[in-house]
Parts: C-alpha cells; sequence; structure tokens
C-alpha cells in the first residue's frame, strides 16, 4: 500500500532525504542549466510535467492546444504564456517534432532524448526519498524496469495536477515556487537546512553567496535578492547579521511547510509505482 503523506511528511528521515535529494538534482541541473530552469517554477513544473504527459499517453497527442485544454481548468497558465514555454522548449532542444506524426496543423511535439534521460534521474532521486522513509528499494525495481518510465511520469503528473494539495504550494512556499528559478533556491535552503540541526526552532545555514547562486540559476542578483526578500518578510527566513554576507536562520515552521508540501507529490509517486512497477513484478 502507497504511504500516506502525513507519514511521509513525519518521518524522521524525510528531510535529510530531501537534503540529498536537493544535492542530486542539483548536480543533474548543472549538467544542463536551461533545463533546470524549465522545472525550477512551480508552473514551469506543471505545464512541463503535463506536456510529457500527454506526449506518453496513449495517442501521443502532445500540441500546444492540447496542452491549453488540459491546464485551463486549472489557470495553471495564460495560453500565451503556455505557447511560449512550448517555444522556448524547442529553442533549446527539449522538445522537438514528433516523427510519428507529420502534421504541420497542428504540430506534434515530442521530448528530446536529453529530457528523457533527465526524468529517468529525476524519478530515480524521488524514488530514493521514498526509499529513506520505509527503506523499500524501488530504486533498484525502477531501475530495472526503465520501460515503466512512461507510465509512472504521466500517472504522477495528472495525479498532481488535479491534486489542490500539490498545484497549490503553502502561501509561504509559494514566494519561492512560484518565482522564476525560486524552486532552485528552495531546493539549496532545504540542502543546507536537511544538514543541520532544529534549535529554539531554527535552522542555521550558511550564508547564500547572491553572486554566485544568480549566475548558476541563470537569474540577476537583483532578482535572487528580490525574491528571498519577499520571504524574509513573512518571516521564514532571516540573517544573524548583515543581509547577504553572515548566516543564515530558517523557521522550522517554514521547512515543515515544504515537507508537507513535498509529501504530496511523494505520496502520488508512491501510487503511480505500486500501480506501474510493484503491480508488475506481482
Amino acid at each position: 500500500m502507497p504511504l500516506s503523506a502525513h507519514t511521509i511528511a513525519t518521518h524522521p528521515s524525510f528531510l535529510a532525504s530531501l537534503s540529498l535529494y536537493g544535492d542530486r538534482l542539483d548536480g543533474v541541473y548543472q549538467a544542463n542549466p536551461r533545463l533546470g530552469a524549465n522545472f525550477a517554477s512551480h508552473r514551469r513544473w506543471l505545464i512541463s510535467q503535463s506536456a510529457l504527459a500527454l506526449y506518453w499517453g496513449e495517442n501521443g497527442d502532445l500540441t500546444v492546444n492540447n496542452l491549453i485544454d488540459v491546464l485551463k481548468p486549472f489557470r495553471v497558465a495564460s495560453p500565451n504564456t503556455i505557447r511560449n514555454h512550448v517555444d522556448e522548449s524547442v529553442k533549446y532542444g527539449f522538445l522537438q517534432p514528433d516523427p510519428a506524426h507529420k502534421s504541420l496543423r497542428p504540430r506534434y511535439f515530442a521530448p528530446s532524448e536529453i529530457v528523457c534521460g533527465a526524468i529517468g534521474q529525476w524519478l530515480g532521486a524521488n524514488f530514493s526519498v521514498l526509499d529513506a522513509v520505509d527503506g523499500a528499494d524501488r530504486v533498484s525495481a525502477f531501475a530495472a524496469r526503465p520501460e515503466t518510465i512512461p507510465a509512472i511520469q504521466s500517472r504522477l503528473a495528472w495525479s498532481c495536477l488535479y491534486d489542490a494539495a500539490w498545484r497549490e504550494p503553502p502561501p509561504r512556499v509559494a514566494l519561492l515556487q512560484k518565482s522564476i528559478s525560486g524552486g532552485l533556491v528552495m531546493d539549496s535552503i532545504v540542502s543546507m537546512a536537511g544538514r543541520q540541526a532544529c534549535s529554539d526552532g531554527r535552522y542555521l545555514i550558511p550564508a547564500i553567496n547572491a553572486r554566485e547562486m544568480a549566475g548558476r540559476i541563470l537569474i540577476s542578483r537583483t532578482h535572487l535578492q528580490r525574491i528571498l526578500r519577499k520571504v524574509l518578510e513573512v518571516g521564514a527566513i532571516g540573517w544573524t547579521g548583515k543581509p547577504f554576507e553572515t548566516g543564515m536562520w530558517v523557521d522550522h515552521t517554514f521547512i515543515d511547510e515544504y515537507c508537507r508540501w513535498q509529501a504530496v507529490k511523494a505520496q502520488h509517486l508512491d501510487a503511480a509505482f505500486e500501480h506501474v512497477v510493484a503491480a508488475g513484478r506481482g
């Protein structure tokens, strides 16, 4: 039976495993920073995952209009934003014309090998988080059956899209997750917090080098400082001394909010694993 979101979020190892997960994804994304940026805001995540799920559906019907139609009820993004996202994905080689469809109108798209490889790594990293909670070995079972990637990804994507608890992050978490590349900033904060013990309701972490981080995640230093100040204003983070130069503290309730949100995705992934991989072994 799949783990519940509550069980996952409250497990003592979950934050530490999210820390390792962030480190692992950072390596994947740094190999292709623009691909990392494509998943580094929650809106881009929802658009990209839905696009892949459309392609891996029964009819392989990834078109701009189909993508707009599936996202429209959830107000994820405007039609123009979705069109621009697809155009940008084609420009950077993440999407390409689908060879299975010769139609020029509408144009059908398929993910590139770069994206397919990255999704496999991303799923493996997520399975390692679940394994840390219950000691199972989903990572090995998944690695032995790479052909299950399309079924797992599409089931996960639709489950997450239809679940408001994932689609709408907690307000303080959303300040980062809904910002350009803010998801990568959150990953960095959680990676550092997960290696520390909580003391007096706070995690103490090293100072964020705004110049280095901004260059690494392809945003301006001004934008990075702006979104961090928004999180500061709601009491989620702070500095022990001079802003952007000294160590930082992270409010434990902010981390808890993030863990509970991430646990929603982890629950849906575990259900997808049970349906696709575990059932297949039986």
